[in-house]
C-alpha cells in the first residue's frame, strides 16, 4: 500500500547483519527445531482451561453503563470527524481521511486489540448507530426481521476483507476521495442494513474490522472470562478460542493480502505487469486472488491432513482448519508489524496533524496543525530490519507453540508427531516465502 511513505523502503537485505540466504535458512531451522523440542517436551495440553488474574475493580469500570456510554460516544465522534473530512473535505493527500482508514483503522486495530482484547466489538461505530436506532425504534438490537444462521460465521466479513484488500492493493485511485467515499458508504449500508435485516450479530459476521481485530484479541492478554476481566496467558486464551465458520478463510485472506503486498515490491512483478498489453488492475485482481488461493489451499491441505488421526471421530474435515485457525494469528500479527509498523508510526503522525483540519481551511481544533513528523526512524535501517526479521520469525514460532497445544487436544497422542509434519512444513514455506518477499531486491 502507497499513501506517503515507501512500506519496504527502509529495511532491506544489505540492512541485515547476516547474509540473507543464512537468515533464512536459520529461520527455517529455529522453527523445526523448535517443533521437535515442543514435541518432547510438550507431550500434554497444558492450557486445558484459562487462568486468570481477575481484578473486580477494572470488571466494574468497565462494565459501568456510563463508562461504556462516554467511550462509545468519544469513538462515534472520531469516526464521524473523518467522516466531515471523508465527505466535506478537500481532495487531496493531506486530507486526514486517507490515514485514517488505511493506517489508524486499519493498522491501528493490531496493537489496540493486542493491548485492550476485543475493544472494537464493544466501540465499533456501526454498532453503536445501530443501537442507537433499535432504541428509537423500541426494538431489541439483537433481533431482526430474519434469523442469521450459525453456519454463516464471518463468510461475509472474508469478502469484505477481500474488498478492502483489493481497495488498498489494486485500485487505481485508491487515496482519491470519490473512490473512498464510494467504499466507505458501501461499508456502511451493507452493515447498517444487513444488522436492520439479522440483528446485530451480522456486524460480527460481516465487518472485516471487527473480524480482524476479534481474531487478534485472541492473543491479548487482557479478556474477560466467566465474567470478570483479567489478565492471562495469551496461548491459554488463544487456545480457548472456538474460531467460526470461516475463520481458516478469513486468515488466510490477512496473509494473503500482506503477501501479495510485498510481492508487488519485487523487481519482477514490477517489471511483468509494465511490459504486459493486459490491465494492471487485473493483473493487480489475478495476483490477489492467487495469493490468497495459495495460502488457503496449503493450510487446508495441511489441517485436513489431520483429519485421519483425530482423537475425536465426530470432527469433519471442514472442523480441523477451522478450529486450528488460531495458530495463524501470530503469523498474521507478526506479518502485520513485519509489514505496516512503519506506515502506522509515520503516516500515525501525519494524520494526526491534519485531524486538526477535516476540510483543509487553516483550522486547528486539537492544537497539532503545527507540529512536526518525527522521522528518525528512517535513520535506523538496521533495527527495522531485525525487527521486521523477529516479528515474522517470531510469529511463526508462536504459531508452531499453538498449532501444537490445539494437536495435542485434537489428535491421538500416538499419532500427534506425524499429524503436525504437514502443518510444520506449510509454516516453514510461510516464513521463508515472507522473508524472501519482504526483503526482495
Amino acid at each position: 500500500m502507497t499513501l506517503l511513505v515507501p512500506l519496504h523502503g527502509i529495511g532491506s537485505r544489505q540492512d541485515l547483519p547476516l547474509p540473507f540466504s543464512y537468515v533464512v535458512v536459520g529461520a527455517a531451522a529455529a522453527l523445526v527445531i523448535s517443533f521437535v523440542v515442543l514435541f518432547y517436551a510438550w507431550r500434554r495440553p497444558r492450557y486445558p482451561s484459562v487462568r486468570m488474574v481477575s481484578s473486580a475493580v477494572l470488571t466494574s469500570i468497565v462494565d459501568h453503563r456510563v463508562f461504556r456510554a462516554v467511550v462509545r460516544a468519544v469513538v462515534l465522534l472520531i469516526y464521524a470527524w473523518a467522516g466531515l473530512a471523508l465527505f466535506a473535505g478537500k481532495d487531496l493527500l493531506t486530507n486526514p481521511a486517507f490515514g485514517f482508514v488505511y493506517a489508524w483503522m486499519w493498522v491501528g486495530l493490531v496493537p489496540l486489540s493486542l493491548l485492550l482484547g476485543p475493544f472494537w466489538r464493544v466501540t465499533n461505530p456501526i454498532r453503536t448507530l445501530h443501537a442507537g436506532l433499535c432504541a428509537l425504534a423500541r426494538v431489541d438490537p439483537r433481533v431482526g426481521l430474519v434469523s442469521l444462521p450459525a453456519r454463516v460465521g464471518v463468510w461475509p466479513a472474508v469478502l469484505g476483507l477481500f474488498g478492502f484488500g483489493w481497495l488498498e492493493l489494486v485500485q487505481p485511485e485508491r487515496t482519491t476521495l470519490p473512490v473512498l467515499r464510494l467504499w466507505a458508504l458501501g461499508w456502511l449500508l451493507v452493515l447498517v442494513v444487513g444488522a436492520v435485516l439479522f440483528g446485530s450479530r451480522w456486524i460480527g459476521a460481516a465487518d472485516p474490522f471487527e473480524s480482524y481485530a476479534e481474531a487478534v484479541a485472541q492473543l491479548s492478554p487482557l479478556r474477560r472470562v466467566n465474567g470478570r476481566i483479567g489478565l492471562v496467558n495469551p496461548l491459554a486464551g488463544l487456545n480457548s478460542w472456538v474460531p467460526p465458520p470461516g475463520a481458516a478463510a478469513l486468515v488466510s485472506v490477512l496473509l494473503g493480502n500482506t503477501a501479495y503486498d510485498s510481492f508487488t515490491n519485487t523487481s519482477w512483478w514490477i517489471g511483468t505487469v509494465q511490459d504486459s498489453e493486459l490491465s494492471p488492475i487485473l493483473w493487480g485482481t489475478l495476483g490477489l486472488l492467487g495469493m490468497i488461493i495459495i495460502v488457503f489451499v496449503t493450510f487446508e491441505l495441511s489441517t485436513r491432513w489431520m483429519t485421519r488421526y483425530r482423537s475425536d471421530p465426530e470432527l469433519g474435515a471442514a472442523d480441523l482448519p477451522r478450529l486450528l485457525a488460531g495458530s495463524v494469528v501470530p503469523i498474521a500479527i507478526g506479518y502485520a508489524v513485519a509489514h505496516y509498523a512503519t506506515l502506522l508510526i509515520i503516516e500515525g503522525q501525519r494524520t494526526a496533524i491534519h485531524f486538526s483540519d477535516p476540510l483543509g481551511r487553516g483550522w486547528n481544533v486539537f492544537g497539532s496543525a503545527e507540529m512536526g513528523v518525527n522521522s528518525t526512524i528512517f535513520n535506523h535501517p538496521t533495527l527495522i530490519a531485525l525487527i521486521q526479521l523477529f516479528a515474522i520469525v517470531g510469529g511463526h514460532l508462536i504459531g508452531i507453540v499453538a498449532a501444537h497445544e490445539k494437536s495435542l487436544a485434537l489428535l491421538r497422542p500416538s499419532a500427534a508427531l506425524v499429524g503436525q509434519v504437514p502443518l510444520l512444513l506449510v509454516m516453514v514455506f510461510y516464513t521463508c516465502s515472507g522473508l524472501l518477499l519482504l526483503f526482495s531486491p
